[in-house]
């Protein structure tokens, strides 16, 4: 599992493949082809280069390595990854209308406000 940290450093959620996992191992959504979906089809914004965008294409949170958006804080040590929960069958995701422009700022919501 890969920590997801916010626009401070600290660590918020958990990536394993395609599925994001709260800090307690839970699953919370899910990426496909790059979009961000919470397990009943909500369309929540975008993952690429490291980044999680939201809807207007503004940073919300990132991997270690990403690239191509705002300038990044100092990750704090992540904890112990979890152990994962079992995974929950995702909703169908709707279609995307179409990316957002990407921004080299970080959003005004937080990850809890981007992944309800």
């Amino acid at each position: 599992m890969r920590p997801i940290f916010n626009q401070h450093g600290k660590t918020v959620s958990w990536l394993s493949k395609d599925v994001i996992y709260d800090l307690g191992g839970e699953e919370i959504a899910f990426i496909k082809d790059k979009a961000v979906f919470t397990y009943d089809g909500k369309y929540v914004g975008i993952f690429e280069n490291g980044f999680f965008r939201d809807k207007s294409g503004h940073a919300v949170a990132f991997l270690t390595g990403a690239y191509g958006g705002p300038k990044l804080p100092t990750p704090e040590i992540p904890p112990v990854p979890p152990v994962p929960a079992k995974h929950p069958v995702p909703s169908s995701p709707p279609a995307m209308s179409e990316d957002p422009t990407v921004k080299s700022k970080w959003s005004r919501i937080d990850w809890i406000e981007f992944i309800r």
